[in-house]
């Protein structure tokens, strides 16, 4: 349960009732609020080193979502739409959103989360076949569900439609709020998961994998339709182990009818600049995830695998995939 140390709020943002239930319940635990002019631009924490990040992923920031659109996507989804926060108190050392916000990939929350759900209608009301919408590609819902209850809303009013179906992914545990709504199916969890070796380094902050077990199977038992993201795929040495390892954890453990309905998702790291300099800061021990003899420069400050280092690993991961789950399907790699 993420409790923060201080509260910066975007003036304005108090008048919506999430943002005035937020504001009245952390100034009555007497954590500090501070007005901000806006949620983007913040001095007082730009001015904060980098070395500083593990305190600022102690804050929580409130503001008002200006841009709504859902934007194309064909990937987990058929669209993306931005939704009601950004960031996350969880440190992933690969962590792709450093690579946009750096130091600045604190949770912030939006308040305006009707105006945002008018994205999901307009299209609900003008579209003639099935769309899926990703709601989570900048945060992790079920920890802001702790703070919010923004992803049982969110869940409730994709019930009630008839075209567009919701999907989310979570490193988190915590789904129990979720268990008992009527969700009709109509809201799609990823479960992601690593080998324990990698949670461990690499996602710090996150739940341990054995609790993101339990939450795919009380997710399946609750009806929901789920799926595995192995995500990031970390290629390091001895990883045809410990991902077999984390396969074979996956056959064990997991419900025999989720593994007839199970799909999965498959999601090769890359790994920024930004994050390079940023842990060097931070953590200048840990063992950072960039190999530069198995990746290669992909973008603008981002690294890649090499063909020839990922070639033969999506083949192991389909090949497996295949024989330990014959009836699943795989959506996507990427």
């Amino acid at each position: 349960m993420f409790e923060p140390q201080a509260l910066y709020v975007e003036r304005g943002a108090e008048r919506y009732p999430l943002g005035e239930t937020l504001v009245r319940r952390y100034l009555g635990r007497g954590v500090p609020v501070h007005w901000v002019d806006d949620h983007n631009r913040i001095p007082e924490l730009r001015a904060w080193p980098d070395r500083t990040l593990p305190q600022k992923k102690r804050l929580l920031i409130l503001g008002v979502r200006k841009t709504i659109r859902l934007v194309p996507n064909r990937l987990s989804a058929d669209y993306i739409l931005p939704f009601t926060s950004s960031g996350c108190p969880a440190m992933c050392v690969y962590c792709y959103l450093l690579c946009t916000f750096f130091t600045n990939s604190y949770l912030r929350v939006f308040v305006n989360r009707d105006e945002i759900w008018r994205a999901v209608d307009r299209k609900e009301a003008h579209t003639d076949r099935d769309i899926v919408v990703e709601i989570g590609s900048n945060s992790d819902l079920v920890l802001e569900d702790t703070l919010t209850g923004s992803l049982q809303w969110a869940i409730d009013r994709f019930s009630g439609l008839r075209r567009l179906q919701g999907t989310l992914a979570t490193k988190f545990a915590a789904v129990e709020p979720l268990l008992a709504l009527d969700h009709r199916r109509r809201t799609r969890l990823r479960v992601s998961v690593n080998p324990e070796p990698i949670v461990r380094r690499l996602e710090v902050g996150t739940a341990p994998l054995d609790r993101r077990l339990e939450a795919a199977r009380m997710l399946h038992q609750a009806g929901y339709p789920v799926g595995v993201n192995l995500a990031p795929v970390v290629l390091e040495d001895g990883w045809e182990r410990d991902y077999g390892q984390l396969l074979d954890r996956l056959e064990a453990e997991l419900p025999e009818s989720l593994k007839r309905t199970l799909f999965f998702e498959i999601i090769f790291m890359t790994y920024g600049v930004a994050n390079c300099r940023l842990w060097a800061e931070v953590s200048p021990r840990i063992r950072q995830p960039y190999d530069p003899a198995r990746m290669r420069p992909k973008g603008r400050g981002k690294y890649a695998y090499r063909p020839e280092v990922r070639g033969p690993a999506e083949a192991f991961f389909r090949r497996e995939l295949k024989r330990r789950f014959p009836q699943a399907i795989l959506t996507y790699v990427c």
